[in-house]
């Protein structure tokens, strides 16, 4: 694959895109993407669709085509007419073991474009999510982490990659940790940082794949998106791994402990 770079620039988590984090430079944005070789148009720079990736990266695809064997996936949301095609492969059971909430009514999952229904991201062929509040109020779509967290010790997720198709103001991704909000990366913010027209559907401002990395102390376990209006469309979720870092004593900690240590022992000689 062929790496392209759609923004050379990176947004800190500071700035008016991504609000509500714990420390102001402990996360970043950036908008780098590899074309993926299934259909899907962008994805992680650290995993394709079709051919993998690195170890530790998980994929949502929403393609029953990146199914692991023996995990079918849910078929649960799928539009009428897209079992044959479409799933939610990373549910309960599954190698990744992430736990997906969404009320059936507000998540559909399906292929191609339904005017004031969904669009699919650009140059998406393959399966995409989308989220609606049908007409009123407001929607969620909950991928909870939890499970793959306790199956995998000493770990945090400090990465996550997702493609967001034409990109509307009423849309947002926050990062949850123990029912706390970490940070929160919105769509009005996303289009006034990349000057994108809201609702796009081919536009480079638009249609864009994000990818957060999150320091360990920012680090979460459950990705909620809202909407307030029809709709959210994204594809390609994508969430990293890395194992926590281990404290390790530098030279200098090292000679105040042993010069401590001197000092008590020449305390308890001059005691005797």
């Amino acid at each position: 694959m062929k790496k392209l770079s759609q923004l050379a620039k990176v947004i800190s988590i500071g700035s008016a895109l991504i609000v509500g984090s714990l420390s102001a430079n402990a996360a970043s944005i950036s908008f780098s993407y590899d074309a993926a070789t299934d259909g899907s148009g962008l994805t992680s720079q650290y995993i394709d669709p079709a051919t993998g990736g690195l170890p530790g990266y998980f994929i949502e695809t929403f393609d029953q085509a990146t199914n692991s064997t023996g995990f079918p996936g849910s078929l649960a949301y799928n539009d009428p007419g897209f079992d044959q095609d479409c799933a939610v492969n990373s549910v309960n059971g599954g190698p990744a073991g992430v736990l997906v909430t969404p009320p059936s009514g507000d998540v559909g999952i399906r292929k191609g474009s339904v005017p004031n229904v969904a669009a699919a991201p650009a140059n998406d062929t393959t399966c995409f999510a989308y989220l609606t509040n049908n007409g009123s109020g407001s929607a969620s779509f909950t991928f909870d982490y939890s499970q793959l967290l306790a199956a995998n010790a000493d770990t945090g997720i400090t990465y996550l990659g997702f493609y967001w198709g034409s990109v509307d103001r009423y849309n947002d991704f926050n990062f949850y940790s123990g029912g706390n909000l970490v940070s929160s990366i919105t769509g009005n913010g996303l289009l006034n940082a990349l000057g994108g027209s809201a609702g796009n559907q081919t536009g480079d401002g638009s249609n864009v794949y994000v990818n957060i990395d999150f320091s360990f102390a920012e680090q979460f376990d459950r990705l909620v998106i809202n909407t307030s209006g029809i709709a959210g469309e994204f594809d390609n979720i994508v969430v990293g791994l890395s194992q926590r870092p281990v404290l390790a004593s530098s030279p200098a900690s090292h000679a105040l402990l042993l010069l401590g240590l001197a000092a008590i022992g020449l305390r308890l000689r001059r005691k005797k």
